[in-house]
């Protein structure tokens, strides 16, 4: 399992079906420049294999917002970028901050969401 991190970047795209072979090369040749940047805390790769868009998905994790600018604006990820985007369509990325759900346990075990909201009404305005 790969350790959290408060912040992701994501960047997804498909494969051009007849770059293919262009796109195994430059993973194989030159990614692992791109992944091992410095400020790279965890990297995760996913597919979809169900034929639906985007195929691929990066997952880039940091500790904090310094390390990722460090990265988006070095020239390693800049290059990266470029040869992506000779092989690829669809590519968008963004920047993720982790959140959470505080969660309680009620007097029979379960396990409930706490929310600002639990002293409003349970009625709506919209439902009376």
């Amino acid at each position: 399992m790969t350790p959290s991190t408060p912040y992701s970047y994501e960047i997804e795209f498909d494969v051009i079906g007849a770059c293919r072979n262009e796109y195994d090369c430059w993973m194989a040749e030159n990614s692992i420049r791109w992944v091992s940047h410095q400020a790279v805390t965890t990297f995760d790769v996913w597919h979809n294999d169900k034929g639906m868009s985007p195929e691929v998905r990066f997952v880039f994790g940091f500790q904090s917002l310094k390390q990722w600018a460090a990265f988006v604006n070095s020239d390693v990820h800049a290059s990266a970028k470029d040869a992506l985007k000779q092989v690829t369509t669809g590519l968008n990325a963004r920047l993720w901050e982790r959140s959470s759900v505080q969660l309680s346990q009620d007097a029979c075990g379960e396990r409930t969401a706490l929310s600002p909201c639990d002293d409003l009404p349970a009625v709506s305005e919209e439902l009376l």
